[in-house]
């Protein structure tokens, strides 16, 4: 399964990428969730998830600084946003380990919010970018 289609592009080669990469993860947990593999990788994907957003929202908000994009302080709340949510996660799969619950609610979330956030979001940034 690919959750990547190429009308999530923003034409910011870079950011591309990394939105590619992000994708491929969640991809990943979701094929293992299939295989009935995927309590036994959550913890894995969230430490990545973790690591990765931050140098992710990182490169993406430097490219908004670059451009002087107007909704810079928006976006990088709802950057904080997301990872105290994954921060959360996190914090339930320490204490009460995996379970098919927390499992569902991470793919669902991880999938609506990213999608949602490239396609409504970070489309602004690359019409922005574009427009200068």
């Amino acid at each position: 399964m690919t959750l990547w289609k190429d009308t999530l592009l923003i034409g910011i080669p870079q950011i591309d990428d990394q939105h590619k990469k992000l994708i491929s993860t969640i991809d990943d947990i979701i094929d293992a969730c299939k295989r009935g593999e995927g309590r036994a990788n959550i913890g894995k994907t969230l430490d990545f998830l973790i690591s990765y957003t931050k140098e992710h929202f990182k490169d993406e908000e430097k490219v908004q600084e670059q451009h002087n994009y107007p909704g810079l302080a928006a976006h990088k709340q709802l950057h904080e946003d997301f990872i105290a949510e994954v921060a959360m996660f996190k914090k339930e799969f320490e204490e009460s380990g995996s379970n098919l619950t927390l499992v569902a609610k991470i793919n669902k979330t991880l999938v609506d919010w990213l999608v949602k956030h490239i396609t409504a979001e970070d489309k602004k940034i690359g019409e922005h970018v574009k427009s200068l």
